[in-house]
């Protein structure tokens, strides 16, 4: 950890659970977010802020004009760009230390295996079903949390 990381994430670093030790732990994580909107927004923005090293961002919808009420990841200007495009944007401006990869499409079959095999944790942050259920077969399948 270098000086710049070490004032940058020094709040955390003085948590006893955390310290430099763990801090390192979050810079060398790698997550994967599986949905940006009204929960994988917030979640993105606040993993970015904790130093996750690699974030890993999915999502194959655009910004609508009614998402922002709620995902604030979001901004106007980002209406009917593509929400992991945006996603990454915001997230690099948040915290350029972090690295970002994009996954704009939906998961499925092997691309959601070999996404689900290179993560360290799989955020689930998807509204329908069927999709939920095939993150979590992947995730128990290859033991990934």
């Amino acid at each position: 950890m270098n000086d710049h990381d070490f004032m940058r994430y020094s709040r955390q670093i003085l948590l006893g659970d955390i310290a430099i030790e763990g801090q390192q732990k979050l810079l060398n994580s790698h997550v994967l977010i599986v949905g940006l909107g009204g929960l994988g927004s917030p979640a993105a923005l606040y993993l970015a802020g904790a130093g996750i090293g690699k974030l890993t961002l999915v999502d194959d919808d655009d910004v609508h004009l009614s998402n922002l009420q709620r995902q604030i990841l979001f901004t106007t200007d980002d209406i009917a760009h593509p929400k992991a495009q945006a996603a990454k944007l915001r997230l690099a401006q948040l915290n350029p230390g972090s690295k970002l990869i994009v996954l704009q499409q939906r998961l499925t079959g092997d691309v959601l295996k070999n996404a689900v095999a290179h993560a360290d944790v799989v955020l689930d942050c998807t509204d329908n079903m069927a999709t939920r259920q095939e993150i979590n077969a992947a995730c128990v399948a290859l033991n990934t949390p």
